[in-house]
């Protein structure tokens, strides 16, 4: 990187423009604006995220920055990809699965006065599909706090790797199984969102539902099998924790059929939008997805990351001790790490996954 404050640079430039913004007069979504709100009253604390992220990324170039691809994948309202561009990054696009997202992100880029160079979306197989046909070589594919709302991490992996060229792939996520501490705090969250529901916690066709996880599998149950007894309804619906609408019928449908169910989810407590697949801050088995990615002849590394200090000084004092701590026990110990970054490398040689 040709100067080492790029990053620091970018960010104030990013929050200067940001600041110029007048969010109740922009044509977005409620949810949307909150996340922008939500952002600038805490912009130092996220900066710091993003800017631990992109310090590992940018380890990964061999070309300078001008000349490198940017994919901000899962981008929501567009901070990470303004954040690129204002970086200097030649090319950068933006990927989310809603079109409301990439319409809104279109929005507010323009009203930033920042230029994204791709607007993707849809699910992985279309983004892929799109990257090839486009003939987009990304050198860097980044997200935020989205791989533990990936529905099926596995597959997902796999058509990723369908890239027609290298590049290198990191995920940072909050949901870090390896601290006790908030492994903890997340399964209140799973069971919380399967049995009671949150507000705007599910969403189907654009409209967001406060109902438990667990209410909609058995609507869905209800609605495709009526004939079905009610307790095999209440059954079905509990034992099909973590999956989504299609694959809950189809485990129905094996039921009706055989008597049995085969499916049967490994955590105690991850649960699933039943509509659209998003995990409630999924725990993920670290050691399984590693010897998946390796078995997958992709290179893998999962590291920690840092606490971010904000203006409450008690708390930063305590963060500052535990930084000292995460420092000495090496980048691998995510015992007392806040998040986790997930780095996949996917070398020149490899044209693809079966």
């Amino acid at each position: 990187m040709e100067d080492p404050n790029l990053i620091t640079k970018a960010i104030d430039k990013l929050l200067s423009k940001l600041k110029l913004l007048n969010f109740q007069n922009l044509n977005i979504s409620e949810c949307c604006r909150n996340y922008l709100i939500k952002y600038l009253d805490n912009y130092s604390f996220y900066m710091s995220l993003y800017s631990q992220l992109l310090q590992k990324a940018f380890k990964k170039l061999d070309k300078p920055v001008s000349e490198s691809t940017f994919i901000d994948y899962g981008g929501g309202c567009g901070i990470l990809s303004f954040l690129a561009k204002e970086i200097g990054f030649g090319t950068v696009v933006y990927s989310d699965v809603f079109q409301i997202s990439v319409n809104e992100a279109q929005l507010i880029s323009r009203r930033l006065n920042i230029t994204i160079d791709y607007y993707i979306c849809g699910e992985v197989k279309e983004f892929t599909d799109k990257i090839n046909l486009y003939n987009i070589r990304p050198d860097l594919i980044c997200s935020f706090d989205v791989l533990e709302h990936i529905y099926d991490l596995e597959s997902w992996i796999k058509t990723i790797a369908d890239i027609e060229t290298e590049f290198s792939l990191l995920f940072m996520t909050s949901a870090n199984p390896c601290n006790p501490f908030i492994a903890n705090r997340l399964k209140k969250m799973h069971i919380k969102s399967e049995n009671k529901g949150f507000e705007n916690n599910i969403r189907c066709n654009d409209m967001y539902l406060n109902t438990s996880s667990l209410e909609e599998r058995e609507r869905i149950i209800r609605n495709k099998f009526p004939d079905l007894k009610n307790d095999d309804i209440k059954r079905l619906a509990l034992e099909s924790r973590g999956l989504i609408k299609n694959d809950i019928e189809k485990v129905v449908c094996d039921y009706i059929k055989t008597g049995n169910i085969f499916y049967k989810i490994k955590h105690p407590t991850n649960t699933c939008d039943p509509y659209t697949g998003s995990w409630t801050e999924k725990l993920i088995d670290l050691k399984q997805l590693k010897i998946f990615i390796k078995d997958i002849n992709l290179t893998v590394n999962i590291s920690n990351s840092f606490y971010s200090y904000s203006d409450k000084k008690i708390i930063n004092v305590f963060k500052y001790l535990l930084n000292q701590i995460i420092r000495v026990l090496g980048p691998k110990n995510l015992f007392f790490s806040p998040a986790f970054i997930l780095e996949i490398q996917k070398p020149l040689t490899q044209n693809g996954l079966s």
